[in-house]
């Protein structure tokens, strides 16, 4: 059940990642983060860099617990998961990319971001 809830928060993170980062390419800033843009983007990239390493850690863990696995199909299980995760790490890491080419300044007023 564990595996279960861990690869559907790895799908979930797949998803949310490239939404989050087309609203921050128009601008977009939390309305809960107390700061201003740079400050945000700082805060943003330091979360994109953790989802990267964890993905990668976990990905890592399930192909390595796959590989001790004595029941019929759970490696299988396992590979799938890790899987999602290795994901997760790829698409943080061309996200932390592309979060590197935006400026840190504020964007435009009467761009409809925010």
């Amino acid at each position: 059940m564990l595996e279960l809830i861990a690869m559907v928060c790895g799908l979930a993170v797949c998803v949310w990642l490239p939404i989050e980062m087309g609203k921050i390419r128009k601008g977009w800033v939390h309305k809960k983060f107390a700061g201003d843009r740079p400050k945000f983007l700082a805060a943003y990239r330091k979360q994109i860099r953790t989802m990267m390493w964890l993905g990668l850690v976990f990905g890592v863990a399930g192909i390595g617990l796959a590989l001790v696995e004595d029941r019929p199909g759970g490696s299988i299980i396992k590979l799938v998961g890790a899987a999602l995760w290795l994901a997760v790490s790829g698409i943080a890491f061309t996200s932390l990319r592309a979060l590197e080419q935006i400026p840190d300044t504020e964007p435009a007023s009467g761009s409809g971001a925010r």
